[in-house]
């Protein structure tokens, strides 16, 4: 027995018995690595939560901020721009693909007698994928400037007047009734007013006066008027109007595009289409979602229109612009809004210009009495829900975010 039994002499007297401490040590390393784990998994839990609660954080940040340019985007100006103050409009609620929505409040700030500029309070709740992960508020400032550059008669011109044959042609800046097929509703906010017929530089000659009427007179010689300012409108001018263009097409200087008449369309969700380059509203058409939709278009060279058609907008024509319609063949061209061309306008048959011209050069109209007819509804319009009155966002502090 006493050979099987390990004794260690550790003094005079003294016995040590070893038996059983690897054993100790043993349970109490792993109560140590059991509490490294532990703790270790505590740790990387916490960091889970943070990181999962600063991605939903974040998700809901940019699904608000998204929220509000996108109602910037998909600004109408036909309901927006004409809220009175402290009406407000809702947005939303909006899922995106793969997770983060966002509701939107536009509220419009001000007094009525903010008239030129209309300031909106846009604020945006953006929340994460799943319940209860957290939402960010953020809100911001814009601003719609109404522009007020037209207008001073039906067709302000540079260049010569031919009007031929006599008596068939027709400029008229009388503006009694609303234009073409569009309704006294539709115009309820531009009562009509009359203007002359035709304002003219001092080297302008004009043939056929009595093609021409309007009110107080039928012509208005303007010796100010020079081809370097017929497109200065104060804040704005023909290259800055470019710049706000929904439809561009760059022909090239001296080369030829043909229209034949705007083609509306809309988008799967039922909205008009701003997208498709023959989408020039829908002038003819009060129940198309198009029918407030003015763009501006703008050809860098000649432009011609074909065909029976219609389209409204503002029309930016580097070249010469020319409406060869004839209702002999096919019928009028009437285009509803505002033209501004940096050669020739010649109308050659039936078709009408319902709104105001300026002509840098030449104005010719013959055949089967095309008109100019001036209507403040037709050009106001085509300002008012233009691109033009788009709201930007303040240039100095525009943005907050809430909490």
């Amino acid at each position: 027995m006493d050979a099987c039994r390990r004794v260690k002499t550790s003094g005079p007297g003294r016995l040590q018995d070893e038996g059983g401490f690897a054993l100790a040590m043993a349970v109490f390393a792993l109560v140590l690595l059991a509490a490294v784990v532990a703790g270790g998994y505590f740790t990387a839990s916490q960091e889970f939560q943070i990181g999962r609660g600063m991605r939903s954080l974040a998700t809901s940040f940019y699904a608000g901020e998204s929220g509000i340019h996108e109602v910037l985007h998909d600004w109408d100006p036909s309901v927006i721009n004409f809220l009175a103050p402290g009406g407000t409009l809702s947005f939303g609620p909006k899922t995106f693909e793969g997770g983060g929505s966002y509701n939107v409040q536009l509220v419009r700030v001000g007094r009525d007698a903010d008239s030129l500029k209309r300031y909106f309070y846009i604020e945006a709740v953006g929340r994460p994928p799943g319940p209860n992960l957290g939402e960010r508020r953020q809100a911001a400032l814009a601003r719609a400037r109404f522009p007020t550059f037209c207008c001073d008669a039906a067709v302000k011109v540079h260049g010569d007047v031919t009007l031929a044959p006599a008596n068939q042609p027709q400029i008229v800046g009388t503006n009694d009734d609303p234009p073409g097929a569009w309704s006294s509703a539709t115009c309820a906010l531009y009562p009509p007013d009359s203007l002359p017929g035709l304002r003219y530089g001092s080297s302008t000659t004009i043939d056929e006066l009595s093609a021409i009427s309007g009110w107080p007179s039928a012509v208005v010689l303007d010796p100010s008027i020079t081809r370097s300012n017929m497109f200065d409108f104060g804040d704005l001018d023909y290259d800055s109007l470019i710049a706000y263009a929904d439809l561009t097409f760059d022909v090239g200087v001296g080369n030829t595009m043909t229209f034949a008449g705007s083609q509306p369309s809309v988008t799967a969700s039922g909205k008009c289409n701003r997208d498709d380059p023959d989408n020039w509203g829908a002038p003819e058409d009060p129940s198309h979602p198009c029918f407030n939709y003015f763009p501006i278009i703008h050809v860098t060279g000649n432009l011609v229109l074909v065909g029976a058609g219609s389209a409204q907008g503002i029309l930016l024509v580097g070249g010469r612009f020319e409406n060869d319609s004839d209702a002999r063949f096919f019928g009028p061209f009437d285009f509803y809004g505002l033209i501004l061309t940096k050669d020739d306008l010649e109308m050659d048959g039936t078709g009408n210009l319902y709104g105001a011209a300026f002509v840098a050069e030449d104005l010719e109209m013959d055949n089967v009495k095309p008109r100019i007819q001036y209507s403040r509804c037709a050009a106001m319009r085509a300002l008012r829900l233009s691109n033009l009155t788009r709201p930007r966002l303040l240039s100095q502090r525009a943005w907050v975010e809430l909490f």
